[in-house]
């Protein structure tokens, strides 16, 4: 086998592309542990290989299909795997017939399970030097591989059992030992390294589904606790208060309360008044005390009120509104039917009075 430096494979080159692998690795037949150095890229960018998982598929040039064989590392000088410098190693037995290989590709799997394969590959076989003419036992696919391994590592565990009969069993072991030399079935710690090499990788990945599974739990109750508080606060019910001064010689009392639900607020105005004589005809008697913050320019707001003068007088019935030539600003008294001439204004008189509206957003200062 030889190799020399690293081969460029562009898994987002198209899948007519070929890549030629015989100035970077050729394999002879019986090889054990052959194995090819790659730089794994997606156009200009080399490939993160942490965490991921590398087969070759291909059919020889007996056109023997071999599935899901060999693994990548990063033990050789040179390899990162973070860059997507890797070493991939070919199962041993898949060698078995000189010539050009067909339809070979790698396939890479992500952590999700995702998988990306390769352009095809030309890869070249040459015969053996040592075993030629030998028969190569046949290339088991990687799974019937690895449930033959475990299914030895089991027999192997009832090492008790082996002691008590080894005396009889000599012959067997004898060729089982044979066998082992010959790398024809599992040893010791070839099973250990199975195992190890199949739980290990299902643990970190198990671990690294939990903690991504909390990690996406907690993140959506804390959206949900977000969007409970935001709620909650959008529709609190909050108020203001706020109170007017008397004008022109009146006295009493005038306040104004806006109650804020979400995005509209319901507003109050509301007091007593005394007038002086003489004072009440078409006069401001005080301010407004919501003009701040609310825009009565589009807003109707106002209510008629029973007028109560001092002495023998008849109740008369006025409008009380925010006025309109104050910009607003003043709460004013009218005659409701606008008879200025006919109406009697000398005794003192009092009213009291309350009007309610609804203020949408635009109407807010």
């Amino acid at each position: 086998m030889a190799y020399k430096d690293y081969l460029e494979v562009d898994i987002e080159k198209p899948v007519s592309t070929f890549v030629d692998l015989t100035n970077y690795f050729q394999a002879r037949v019986g090889d054990a542990k052959a194995y090819c150095k790659l730089h794994i890229k997606s156009g200009s960018n080399s490939i993160d290989m942490t965490n991921k998982k590398m087969v070759f598929y291909g059919k020889d040039s007996n056109a023997t299909p071999f599935a899901a064989a060999g693994g990548f590392d990063d033990d050789q000088p040179g390899d990162d795997r973070q860059l997507g410098l890797i070493t991939f190693y070919f199962p041993e037995g898949i060698f078995q017939k000189e010539g050009k290989w067909q339809e070979a590709y790698f396939k890479i799997q992500g952590e999700d399970g995702s998988d990306i394969s390769t352009v095809n590959l030309t890869l070249n076989v040459l015969p053996s030097q040592v075993e030629m003419g030998i028969s190569v036992r046949p290339f088991i696919p990687e799974l019937e591989k690895t449930r033959t391994k475990i299914n030895q590592a089991l027999r192997e565990m009832n090492a008790q059992q082996l002691l008590n009969q080894i005396e009889s069993m000599k012959t067997t072991v004898g060729a089982y030992t044979d066998l082992i030399e010959q790398h024809a079935v599992l040893n010791k710690p070839e099973t250990v390294d199975l195992v190890s090499g199949i739980v290990n990788p299902f643990r970190q990945q198990l671990t690294s589904q939990m903690d991504s599974l909390s990690s996406s739990v907690t993140s959506q109750m804390n959206a949900v606790k977000a969007d409970v508080t935001a709620q909650l606060e959008k529709n609190k019910v909050r108020y203001e208060y706020f109170s007017g001064t008397m004008l022109n010689g009146c006295t009493g009392w005038i306040g104004g309360c806006l109650v804020y639900i979400q995005n509209i607020a319901i507003g109050f105005i509301m007091g007593w008044t005394h007038f002086p004589e003489k004072s009440w005809k078409n006069i401001n008697f005080a301010t407004n005390p919501l003009a701040s913050k609310v825009d009565f320019s589009n807003l109707p707001a106002g209510a008629t009120i029973m007028m109560m003068p001092a002495g023998t007088q008849a109740r008369r019935a006025m409008k009380c509104a925010p006025d309109e030539k104050s910009g607003f600003q003043q709460i004013g008294l009218w005659n409701s039917e606008n008879d200025y001439n006919s109406e009697v204004y000398d005794p003192a008189a009092d009213f009291t009075y309350e009007f309610s509206f609804v203020a949408s957003p635009d109407q807010l200062k």
